[in-house]
C-alpha cells in the first residue's frame, strides 16, 4: 500500500505540473484538435512517468580495507499506522468517486430505455425526451452514438431536414470526433485521483476543447456565426445534462463565443510543445536509481560482492560472489564455518556483520552474534 501511496503522489504532482503547463501557454491558442491530443497524451504521461524508473549502472570502488560493520536491522511486522490511515481515506474516496459515476450512467441508462428512439442511417440514435409541462426544454446533450433533444428540438432539426439544424450538427459532431471515448479516460482517471484538483481543471480543460471543436464544425458547415451564437445563449437558460455526457449547455459560453471570434493562431505558436521536453526530461531524471555493480579486475574476475536480502526479522548477508579461482572464507565469532553452516545461522542471533578483502583477491566474511557481542561488551 505505502509503494502505491507513492505513486499516486507522484502522479498528482506531474498532473499539476502538466496543467500548469497546459494553462499557461495552450489554452489560449485555437489549435483544438492538436490541445485535446496534447492533453490526452498529456494525462496518460503523468499516471505512466512515476512506473518508469531509469537504472544507472556505476562501479562500486574496489574494497582495500575492511569495511564498517553492518549491523542487522529488525525488519517491521507490519505497514504504519499513518500509511493504513492513508490507504482507508483513498479508498474511501475511490469508493466514493465510483459511486457518483455509477449514478452518473444509471441516470444515461436510464434516459435511453425511457425515450423515444429514432435511427439515423448513419447509425447515430436520436433519443427524444418530452418536457413536462411548465418545465424547461432539456439541453441537448450526447454520449457514444445516442443525440439527446427535447421534443422541440428535435421537431426543429427534423424539419430543417436535421443537416440544417445546428444544434444536431453540433451533437453529431461530437459523436464522430469520439468525444465520449475522452471523457470515459478521464472519468477512470478521476477514480484514481480523485482528490487532486488538477484531474477535474483539466477535465474542464477537456470539455471546452470538445465544445470548441464541435463549434467549428457547426461552423464549417456554412451556418451564421452570429444565429449560432445566439442559439447558444439560447440554450444555456435550459435545463443541464449529465456529467458523463458532452452537453450544449457548457458553463464557459462566453469562452466559447470569445474563441469562436478569436483569429486562428499561427502554426508557428506550436513551438510551445517544445517545453514538454524538458519537463519529461525532469521527470524521467527524478525517478532515477543508482545501482552499484562490481567492478573487473584486470584479470577478468570480479572483486568480493555481497548482497543483502530480508529473511526472516532481521537483513543477514545471504549470497557472495568472489574473484575467479578466488576463496571467501566464512568465520562466524571467529571460528570457520562453511557454506551449507552459513544458512543455517538464526538471522535473529546476528550482531554485525564485516567484508574484507584478503591479500589474494578473495575474501573473508566476518559474522558476530549478539552472545559474542554482549560478551565482549
Amino acid at each position: 500500500m505505502q509503494a502505491f501511496l507513492i505513486y499516486t503522489a507522484k502522479a498528482a504532482a506531474a498532473l499539476a505540473v502538466f496543467y500548469l503547463f497546459f494553462r499557461l501557454l495552450l489554452s489560449r491558442e485555437t489549435f483544438h484538435r492538436l490541445n485535446r491530443l496534447v492533453l490526452l497524451a498529456g494525462l496518460a504521461a503523468s499516471l505512466l512517468l512515476p512506473l518508469c524508473i531509469i537504472t544507472v549502472r556505476v562501479p562500486r570502488p574496489e574494497i582495500a580495507a575492511p569495511v564498517t560493520a553492518v549491523e542487522s536491522v529488525p525488519r517491521a511486522t507490519g505497514p504504519d499506522g499513518w500509511v493504513l490511515a492513508l490507504g482507508a481515506l483513498y479508498l474511501l474516496g475511490v469508493l466514493f468517486a465510483l459511486v457518483r459515476l455509477a449514478l452518473a450512467f444509471g441516470r444515461v441508462r436510464r434516459l435511453i430505455r425511457t425515450g423515444e428512439h429514432h435511427a439515423r442511417p448513419d447509425g447515430t440514435i436520436i433519443v427524444v425526451r418530452d418536457t413536462p409541462e411548465g418545465a424547461q426544454e432539456p439541453s441537448p446533450s450526447s454520449w457514444m452514438h445516442y443525440i439527446f433533444l427535447g421534443r422541440k428540438d428535435f421537431e426543429a432539426a427534423q424539419a430543417a431536414g436535421f443537416d440544417g439544424s445546428s444544434v444536431y450538427t453540433h451533437e453529431a459532431a461530437h459523436l464522430s470526433l469520439h468525444h465520449s471515448w475522452d471523457l470515459l479516460l478521464l472519468d477512470l482517471c478521476t477514480l484514481l485521483q480523485w482528490f487532486n484538483p488538477a484531474v477535474w481543471l483539466l477535465r474542464r480543460e477537456l470539455t471546452a476543447l470538445h465544445e470548441y471543436e464541435a463549434d467549428k464544425a457547426v461552423l464549417d458547415r456554412g451556418f451564421s456565426p452570429r444565429d449560432y451564437q445566439l442559439m447558444l445563449v439560447r440554450k444555456a437558460m435550459s435545463d443541464a445534462g449529465y456529467s458523463i455526457a458532452n452537453n450544449l449547455n457548457h458553463s464557459t459560453l462566453k469562452g466559447r463565443i470569445d474563441m469562436m471570434l478569436r483569429q486562428p493562431s499561427r502554426s508557428a505558436r506550436a513551438w510551445k510543445l517544445a517545453v514538454l521536453l524538458p519537463l519529461l526530461g525532469a521527470g524521467l531524471a527524478l525517478n532515477a536509481r543508482t545501482l552499484y555493480v562490481a567492478p573487473s579486475e584486470p584479470d577478468g574476475s570480479k572483486v568480493v560482492s555481497v548482497t543483502a536480502e530480508p529473511i526472516g526479522d532481521s537483513v543477514p548477508i545471504v549470497s557472495f560472489r568472489a574473484g575467479r579461482d578466488k576463496g571467501v572464507t566464512i568465520r562466524l565469532d571467529g571460528r570457520e564455518i562453511d557454506s551449507v553452516a552459513f544458512r543455517q545461522i538464526d538471522p535473529r542471533t546476528i550482531h554485525s556483520i564485516a567484508v574484507v578483502k584478503s591479500e589474494d583477491g578473495g575474501g573473508i566474511i566476518e559474522i558476530r552474534t549478539t552472545q559474542i557481542a554482549s560478551h565482549h561488551e
